[in-house]
This record gives C-alpha cells, sequence and structure tokens, in this order.
C-alpha cells in the first residue's frame, strides 16, 4: 500500500488568499529552557490545503462540525486539467472520465508547482458556473482542486462555491502532489480538523493507491 501525502505544510509565509491575517507559527517554549517544546499557532481556517464549510458562503448553512467524516471520504476521480491556454475551467473536461454518485473529483491542474509563488494566487485556475452545475449534476459529494479556488480570485460573490454548498458538493482547496497519484480512481481522505461552529477546517489530505 502507497499513501501519497496531498497537503502543504503550514508555516510562517506560506500562501494564503489575498487580505487574509497572516499565519504565525512559533515556538513559545524549549526543552533546554523549560522540559518540554511548545508550538503556538494563529490561524483562520481557510489557509493551507483545507475544507469549506457550507456556512462559509452561505448565512445559517452548515457548519464544520455539522458535516459527517465520511463526506470527506471516499473514492475519488483524477481529472486532468490543463490550464496553459485558458484559466476558466469548463464542463467539456468531464466528458471522457466515469465519475459516479457519490464520489469526489480531484482536479489535477499541476498548479501546485506554483505554490509559494504570486502567479498561484494572481493567475489561479477557477470554475466556470456551468462547471460547478455540471458536477453537482453527477451528484458527487465532494470537490478536490491543486488550485486556490473555485472561484476567480477577484470574484468576491463566490458562484461557484455557492452553488456546490447549496448542493452539499464539499470543497478542498490547495491539494499538493497530485501528481504523484498514477492511477485513475484512488481511495481519498481529507478530513477536516474538528472546530466547534467552524466554517472551514485545516486537513491533511491523502490518497491511498493499492500495490
Amino acid at each position: 500500500m502507497k499513501i501519497v501525502d496531498l497537503s502543504h505544510p503550514y508555516k510562517m509565509g506560506m500562501t494564503q488568499f489575498p487580505g487574509t491575517p497572516p499565519i504565525d507559527v512559533k515556538q513559545i517554549a524549549q526543552i533546554d529552557e523549560g522540559g518540554f517544546r511548545v508550538t503556538d499557532f494563529h490561524s483562520i481556517v481557510h489557509v493551507g490545503t483545507h475544507c469549506d464549510a457550507p456556512a462559509h458562503c452561505l448565512k445559517g448553512a452548515k457548519t464544520m462540525d455539522q458535516i459527517p467524516l465520511d463526506e470527506f471520504i471516499g473514492h475519488a476521480v483524477i481529472v486532468d486539467v490543463c490550464v496553459d491556454n485558458e484559466k476558466e475551467i469548463q464542463p467539456d473536461v468531464f466528458k471522457n472520465y466515469d465519475i459516479k454518485p457519490g464520489d469526489i473529483v480531484l482536479l489535477r491542474t499541476g498548479y501546485s508547482k506554483y505554490w509559494g509563488t504570486t502567479k498561484y494566487v494572481e493567475d489561479s485556475p477557477y470554475l466556470s458556473e456551468a462547471t460547478a452545475q455540471a458536477l453537482v449534476d453527477l451528484k458527487i459529494k465532494a470537490i478536490g482542486m491543486d488550485f486556490l479556488s473555485p472561484d476567480k480570485v477577484e470574484d468576491t460573490t463566490s458562484p461557484t462555491h455557492k452553488i456546490f454548498m447549496k448542493n452539499n458538493v464539499h470543497i478542498i482547496e490547495n491539494l499538493n502532489r497530485l501528481n504523484e497519484i498514477d492511477k485513475p480512481r484512488v481511495f481519498f481522505a481529507a478530513a477536516p480538523v474538528l472546530i466547534d461552529k467552524a466554517d472551514g477546517g485545516f486537513t491533511r489530505a491523502f490518497a491511498i493507491l493499492d500495490n
């Protein structure tokens, strides 16, 4: 059995969505001084590889603690998407894939290679509203991506987020190392950290590849 870690590490200065407060990670106790080491961590929940709860964009919607864990775990289809010439992802990218109800779809654009650069944020791929609706119609349970957001960064109305969230399709952003998956379907997990009434959650996403 092979496990592929699909998360970015949390650290000072890491890539974040524009306008969000920077993550702060530091050691506040050392073994030589007090007998143990302690890390102090301050961050919003929408940083790094993370899951969005519907409450992130919809008033009165479910928070992360209200979502069953199995909605972030299951069989996933890897969908390759070329964004070299066009950043808006259209529905036709799914036409050659066998996507079943209850699947998780993972969009592999290769954009994680730009993590830590301005290009990752300023020139990120995104999904058209028609693409979001097409995925909803396929009855998937979650959508993951190796880029910043399903919406265009500068679009503050978040239309694709809302299409997914209104239809109980969960969003997993900023996946890493999808290029290390050499199978069309894998078992995938992105269990979010359990924070009471949170609108999102950090996750250690991974894929399991059978030998």
